[in-house]
């Protein structure tokens, strides 16, 4: 009689599951799906790059500029996805600009503020809170911004043209200075004196012995590019940063001692230019 009455009630229970199973399996699906969908979700999807895929991009995106170092990664996006590229490094979604109409974008709007790059990689090549690339103190960046601003528009775009054509043709007609004994032109050092001339005549206008200040520069952006995305721990080992800090230093004190070459040089002019050079407006500014 006992096993009569209970059977129905075994048979009520099971038909009770297996009708509640279905009904509470379907909003949990839903529910992982919605979940799916807001981790696999690209705030900045018109802008071309590498997809999100589950997290697995960004660690892939950070793993590429680990291993290829920041301008062989830069190049590869570029090639891979145009002039102006959305990434991740340390999580963040970082823009890659190659191209100038991108860079003046960037240059006339005020809400680009944010750099990347690790803060303890930056202060020990003294890039930290300086200049306006790396700079990601908002209020000291607005305020030095315009002198760049105005050192790359204006006249001094006008004549960018002339000097740069100018001191194109001068180091061609020293080709043998770049020339090595097997008769091979070293093109990267050429564009790279070429640059630093023409980067001279325009911004500070002191003469310069280009094959030392050039070694200073290359030694001092190769140090630069190994500390940008090095992990904090590394810089508590002080002998691993030191060569990185050196060549920080190298460059400079020759800086420092170009800029007071100018300094004394604008000291004793009768009368200052019409246009005055990017490194007069900012030793005035001061």
């Amino acid at each position: 009689m006992v096993l009569e009455t209970l059977n129905p009630m075994h048979y009520n229970i099971t038909s009770l599951v297996q009708d509640t199973v279905p009904v509470a399996t379907v909003p949990i699906l839903l529910l992982m799906c919605f979940l799916f969908l807001i981790w696999n979700h690209e705030e900045t999807s018109s802008i071309p790059g590498p997809g999100y895929c589950m997290g697995i991009g960004p660690l892939i995106s950070h793993g590429r500029f680990l291993w290829m170092g920041v301008g062989n990664a830069c190049n590869y996006y570029n090639k891979t996805y145009g002039d102006f590229v959305r990434v991740w490094i340390s999580g963040e979604e970082t823009f890659i600009i190659s191209k100038s109409s991108s860079v003046f974008h960037v240059m006339k709007h005020w809400h680009y503020v944010s750099r990347f790059g690790s803060k303890l990689g930056l202060q020990c090549i003294g890039m930290y809170e300086n200049g306006i690339i790396f700079n990601n103190n908002p209020a000291h960046w607005k305020e030095i911004r315009p002198f760049f601003t105005k050192a790359l528009s204006g006249p001094g775009l006008v004549r960018m043209i002339a000097i740069c054509v100018e001191s194109t043709v001068d180091h061609l007609d020293k080709l043998g200075e770049v020339t090595t004994e097997l008769g091979n032109i070293n093109v990267l050092n050429l564009m790279r004196r070429i640059m630093l001339d023409t980067s001279n005549k325009l911004f500070l206008g002191i003469p310069l012995d280009e094959n030392a200040i050039v070694l200073k520069i290359q030694n001092y952006f190769d140090a630069w590019q190994a500390l940008l995305l090095k992990p904090d721990i590394f810089f508590k080992i002080s002998w691993l940063c030191k060569k990185y800090e050196d060549a920080a230093k190298d460059l400079k004190g020759a800086m420092e001692t170009l800029i007071e070459q100018k300094r004394q040089k604008l000291s004793t002019v009768e009368k200052l230019d019409e246009h005055m050079d990017f490194a007069s407006q900012l030793i005035f500014a001061q």
